[in-house]
């Protein structure tokens, strides 16, 4: 079970809406792991907030970029006593704008010229929005030592005896993958990218898969679910998104092109150098990758579950390797290359 699902009962959901919010529900229906609350008010996601303890903080950055002038993104009720997050039996809870719209397909390519370039205003409208560096969202500029503590884990668990063959496959995989990733950012200087391309530090949402963005009658994309939020550099976005957009095409470069360019289009200057480097860092190691690994190898009794889930995700990202050969670090045509022609 999803641990961020809604197990209450209708009834006791429509008595904590009345006492919580002062509305009548009309009717309630569960939509996956939420409920959609039809109330005298109009139609809202209620939903656990398991994954969004810090709700209140995601509340008001999210409403200053709607102020700024991307307004597809989904609104957070408050309560009658101008709270965010209302608690029930040991749990906390949220009343969140229900949007009219539909899911972005999987096999996305004919909406990704809408996706890039809605992803582009979204990251204007971000501009300037941080997190304090205390905070877990701040992540902008760590992404060199973050993979040298995923290379020591994965070096360390090398050392460790015994080793399934099978085990062994799959570190030797991890400790390629994140050398290639280090090797992109070894030399970047994140505080110059900042420097001269203060733009390139944003608000990123950083879970771009397809039940995370929605297209309402009007074919506008809206983007949803921000529980995986951060203030990191904005090709984090552009590199995870296309992890689950270029994946059921094989990486086809026409694919890649088609997001990347309606996304750059949108800029008032291109991206720069350095970023495409840090961009290429992450298509390498995605964060999944680190998580996923973790979990497995992270674990005394390595339930057979979480090796399998590991060994899928490793598997589905062999399709990459041709697309990583293309561009390899310190390469010029990082930059300028023959299918990146927008990129300079």
């Amino acid at each position: 079970m999803d641990r961020a699902e809604v197990t209450l009962h209708p009834e006791e959901i429509a008595s904590l809406i009345s006492a919580h919010y002062g509305l009548k529900v009309h009717s309630l229906v569960k939509v996956r792991a939420i409920y959609r609350a039809d109330t005298e008010a109009g139609s809202f996601g209620f939903k656990n907030a398991a994954e969004l303890p810090d709700l209140p903080v995601i509340a008001e950055r999210l409403r200053r970029i709607r102020r700024n002038g991307f307004p597809h993104i989904p609104d957070f009720l408050p309560t009658a006593g101008g709270e965010y997050l209302i608690r029930h039996k040991g749990e906390a809870y949220f009343m969140e704008q229900w949007i009219e719209s539909e899911e972005i397909p999987k096999q996305s390519f004919p909406y990704l010229h809408k996706i890039g370039s809605a992803l582009a205003d979204f990251h204007r409208a971000a501009g300037g929005i941080e997190f304090p560096r205390s905070s877990r969202r701040y992540e902008w500029g760590k992404r060199g030592s973050y993979l040298l503590r995923a290379y020591r884990l994965i070096e360390a668990w090398r050392r460790k005896p015994p080793l399934a063959s099978r085990e062994r496959d799959i570190l030797d995989f991890l400790h390629y993958r994140c050398a290639l990733a280090y090797e992109y950012v070894r030399h970047v200087r994140t505080d110059l990218i900042r420097w001269h391309r203060p733009e390139a530090a944003v608000l990123c949402h950083g879970g771009l898969h397809h039940k995370n963005m929605m297209i309402d009658r009007r074919q506008n994309i809206w983007f949803i679910d921000f529980e995986t939020c951060a203030f990191a550099e904005r090709v984090f976005d552009l590199a995870q998104l296309l992890q689950y957009h270029a994946a059921p095409y094989d990486w086809n470069r026409l694919v890649v092109d088609r997001f990347l360019q309606a996304y750059v289009s949108r800029l008032q200057r291109p991206i720069a150098r350095g970023e495409w480097n840090v961009f290429f860092s992450y298509i390498a190691f995605p964060r999944r990758f680190y998580n996923r690994m973790v979990r497995y190898f992270g674990n005394p009794e390595r339930p057979p579950e979480f090796f399998l889930k590991l060994k899928e995700t490793l598997d589905q990202d062999t399709a990459k390797e041709n697309f990583l050969r293309l561009y390899p670090p310190h390469a010029s045509h990082i930059a300028i290359g023959p299918s990146f022609p927008f990129i300079g």
